[in-house]
């Protein structure tokens, strides 16, 4: 049986292909990533994949994550890859889907329905989810929920201070998001610690070329993470804003900004491109920053220090914590961030060891802390992927 599953990111489409046998082990058969879809960034959208051992690459035009599925459709027809069951990615749930569910006449509406809680994310998935049942009428398909994870949410850190009446009327409370990196990030983590998973304190930040959040970790479960109600709060992301004042929301609109314009430029205008008016990729920011850009180097410096910001009071909030963990794609690859985040903070318990960070970029989770630092800090690859193929396969497994 071959099961495919696709991660539907802001600015990316990856998928991957795993086949099971009778005794329920499993390999990888085909794998690979869309990247820069729809994107304000001068890298060209490119194709990237790993198909029975070969490897190929493709510059082509992905002016949106429909065109991405469809490509990469195609391509695994092209290598006769058959498909079974696909399993999708799915931002935000919303009081409706609390655990993985079968995509279904019924479920197909309802998922309509939560299109709104996060307008990057969810109408991509659900134009991916529309390809692949057009594509795939005989494959069972399933959505795999981002918000499940942060389920466990206490009422003091998933309620909002509003009126009962709002908020219990439209589900208005944070609902956190990038919960299947988190699920694998937490567990290998306490593996590389050497720890029961609901004994490890872990501080975990999710930094994507697209989306961003950072969760605290204690007791088996998540107890406070950065974004809330939609992905658009917390840290500085790539064209998001992340935290600001509400009443900047309430004086546009009294400026004449209507709904739509207020959330396409909180959403898709803000975050480093609209700091730095260059790019929103962190890395052409950094860059540019270097060579003397003075609005890109404002925009590092603010996506940095709100990421110290949140370090700080996840620090205070689990009374220390075992590991800073740093994933994802900017979490693996950017040292220089992580350089910059985690220096002058020794009275905090974390010591950098800067040669160990520099040198660690393929995410194998070394230590790169001193040896005599209370805190260790970890870079582990994230694989979200895996995390979808598990729950799709224990539900094809029940039946």
């Amino acid at each position: 049986m071959n099961i495919l599953v696709i991660n539907c990111g802001s600015s990316s489409l990856g998928f991957k292909v795993y086949q099971t046998d009778a005794d329920g082990k499993s390999r990888i058969i085909a794998a690979g990533k869309a990247r820069n879809v729809a994107t304000h960034t001068r890298a060209a959208p490119v194709i990237e994949w790993v198909i029975d051992g070969i490897e190929g690459k493709k510059n082509c035009k992905l002016n949106s994550h429909r065109k991405a599925a469809e490509k990469i459709l195609s391509l695994l027809k092209e290598h006769k890859v058959e498909i079974d069951a696909v399993g999708h990615r799915f931002v935000h749930g919303g009081e409706q889907f609390k655990s993985t569910t079968r995509i279904d006449s019924v479920t197909i509406d309802t998922l309509r329905e939560c299109l709104p809680l996060a307008p990057i994310h969810n109408p991509n998935s659900y134009n991916v989810i529309e390809v692949c049942l057009e594509r795939l009428p005989d494959a069972q398909q399933f959505a795999v929920f981002d918000t499940a994870f942060h389920a466990s949410l206490k009422p003091a850190a998933r309620e909002y201070a509003i009126p009962r009446d709002l908020a219990n009327g439209y589900g208005l409370r944070k609902y956190g998001f990038h919960g299947l990196s988190y699920q694998f990030v937490s567990r290998k983590a306490a593996e590389l610690l050497g720890k029961p998973l609901n004994e490890v304190k872990l501080i975990m930040c999710h930094l994507g070329t697209g989306g961003s959040s950072v969760c605290a970790f204690a007791d088996g479960h998540s107890v406070e993470t950065s974004m809330g109600f939609s992905p658009l709060a917390g840290l500085v992301m790539s064209t998001r804003c992340g935290d600001i004042d509400a009443e900047v929301v309430l004086e546009l609109l009294r400026k004449g900004f209507t709904v739509a314009e207020v959330e396409e430029n909180l959403n898709n205008r803000s975050g480093l491109i609209g700091l730095s008016g260059y790019s929103s990729n962190l890395a052409e920011v950094i860059e540019a920053a270097e060579a003397g850009n003075e609005k890109c180097r404002l925009a590092y410096e603010v996506y940095a220090n709100r990421l110290r910001f949140y370090l700080g009071a996840y620090t205070w909030l689990l009374n220390g914590a075992d590991a800073v963990v740093f994933t994802d794609d900017i979490g693996i690859k950017s040292w220089k961030l992580r350089e910059k985040v985690c220096s002058n903070v020794e009275n905090l318990g974390i010591k950098l060891d800067l040669d160990a960070n520099r040198d660690s970029t393929n995410g194998d989770g070394k230590n790169i802390a001193t040896t005599d630092s209370r805190t260790k800090v970890l870079a582990i690859a994230t694989d979200e992927e895996r995390v979808i193929f598990n729950e799709v396969l224990n539900l094809l497994t029940q039946g």
